[in-house]
């Protein structure tokens, strides 16, 4: 069977391994045999309680091997394949072919659990840390002293001629919270006119700075339907109200996140 993969390296794949699946995988249950069977599925369980971004940013790689293997199709090679929840359901397939000497989270896992580390692209010291730079691949048959990109077009092209993998681009788009119907925050420097224009603040008026208010609950609106109105409803008029050329704009009430989003 195949277990599908998406990576921006297919430069890398002779220097996978091992491979990773993440918890949420849907084929944890079938490769999880033998006695690592229940260690995998207790791991799940683990992982399942943490937050995405928890997962992100340890610095401990955590993982359990499965008891399955994988083939490395460029070399026929067997390769162990693991879970462990620094690989996410929501990039790609949920699986990655993991190359230590070239991936930095990669190389951590492989340190810790004293898996293989092959360099395929010059450049760095792979035993301090992985080489994500430009190089000539080495240790590759296929499209050795090649530069990267080269290697890249080579190598997907043979993937695609052996019907082994094909190129594809992806793309991922996530919410991303910046505006808000909260006092504190940035207001939006935007002006909203009787007919509907928009318009920015004039840069003269830069930086647009919260009007002092005692009472910071949102306001109802007039329509029961409809949702409460941001906290700057409560706001004078004086502050919610501009006049330009004897007509007179509304400011924009959400607010950005503190500092513009930094803290996202």
């Amino acid at each position: 069977e195949k277990l599908r993969v998406f990576t921006t390296r297919p430069d890398t794949l002779f220097g996978a391994t091992y491979m990773v699946v993440s918890p949420e995988h849907p084929w944890v249950d079938r490769l999880a045999v033998g006695e690592q069977r229940q260690a995998v599925l207790d791991y799940c369980e683990t992982a399942a309680r943490k937050s995405e971004r928890d997962r992100q940013v340890a610095k401990d790689k955590t993982g359990v091997f499965t008891g399955t293997m994988a083939v490395n199709p460029v070399d026929g090679r067997e390769i162990p394949i693991w879970v462990a929840d620094y690989v996410l359901m929501g990039y790609g397939t949920g699986a990655i072919m993991a190359v230590p000497a070239h991936d930095q989270r990669d190389w951590e896992f492989a340190t810790q659990f004293e898996l293989p580390i092959v360099q395929v692209i010059s450049g760095g010291d792979i035993t301090k840390e992985a080489w994500s730079g430009d190089g000539e691949l080495m240790n590759s048959p296929l499209i050795d002293g090649l530069r990267v990109p080269e290697a890249k077009a080579k190598i997907s092209a043979w993937l695609t001629e052996q019907k082994l993998g094909e190129a594809k681009v992806n793309y991922k788009l996530r919410d991303w919270l910046f505006s808000r119907q909260r006092y504190w925050g940035e207001p939006f420097p935007v002006l909203h006119g009787p007919d509907g224009e928009q318009r920015g603040v004039d840069v003269t008026d830069l930086p647009v700075k919260l009007p002092p208010m005692e009472d910071f609950k949102p306001t109802a609106s007039d329509d029961p339907d409809a949702p409460p109105q941001p906290s700057l409803g409560r706001a004078e008029e004086s502050w919610r109200t501009v006049e330009i050329d004897g007509r007179t704009f509304q400011r924009e009430l959400n607010t950005m996140p503190q500092w513009a989003g930094s803290c996202r």
